[in-house]
């Protein structure tokens, strides 16, 4: 290994925090065995389970079980051990550049319970913990839209994450939602609340918005 790619892998363990260490460091060691699937964003209207305020939409496709979550993840098994990702689409179609704060989404289930999501680096370290290169998936489909790389950069990559929407844009991330429950999906019965967007500046506010996810979990596959 060239003597600068050691020093940089020391450089980043120390700017790591400590619990971080052992999955970047497994990450090294597994990454080539992992790969990236493209998730193709769709025209929004095309998503069931959407809602419009103004000229902003914002769409959500659950991920209910493992198969689903393994077109998207090359992880096994996520949805069974308790992690239901939710890719959010959101159209822009204002005048106006946003802002959009993802710790305030919530999804509120059948049973009115309202959960937070999970940040991406901690599903990584739960799923995949010190098992990392066990639990990976190394067969491959040879889809040629399959990038090798790492677990941690993908979920962290496709993550929906604060930023500004510019006018005319889309853009789409997933959120994970954690339960212990998962001989039925969270999503059946579930609503996701996603509050105000605001505009950068004049904070003007839009929304919120509302977003029933059983449009979706029925819709054919």
């Amino acid at each position: 290994m060239p003597e600068v790619l050691i020093y940089a892998i020391i450089f980043v363990v120390m700017k790591l925090p400590r619990i971080l260490i052992p999955l970047f460091l497994a990450t090294l060691l597994f990454g080539s065995d992992y790969r990236i699937k493209t998730v193709e964003i769709l025209p929004i209207e095309s998503y069931p389970a959407n809602c419009t305020v103004d000229d902003i939409t914002i769409a959500a496709e659950p991920y209910p079980d493992d198969e689903k979550c393994s077109k998207a993840f090359d992880v096994p098994k996520l949805a069974s051990r308790g992690y239901f990702p939710v890719n959010i689409i959101i159209r822009n179609s204002s005048r106006y550049y946003l802002k959009i704060k993802t710790r305030n989404i919530t999804l509120e289930t059948r049973l009115g319970n309202r959960l937070f999501s999970t940040p991406a680096a901690l599903v990584v370290e739960d799923v995949l913990g010190n098992k990392f290169g066990d639990t990976l998936s190394s067969a491959t489909n040879g889809n040629s839209s399959d990038i090798i790389a790492s677990p941690l950069s993908d979920f962290t990559g496709k993550e929906l994450t604060n930023r500004l929407i510019d006018p005319g844009t889309v853009y789409s991330g997933f959120l994970f939602f954690f339960s212990e429950k998962t001989k039925r999906s969270i999503f059946v019965g579930s609503t996701l609340h996603i509050p105000n967007l605001e505009e950068e500046g004049t904070q003007k506010a839009f929304g919120p918005f509302t977003i029933p996810l059983d449009p979706a979990v029925d819709a054919p596959k």
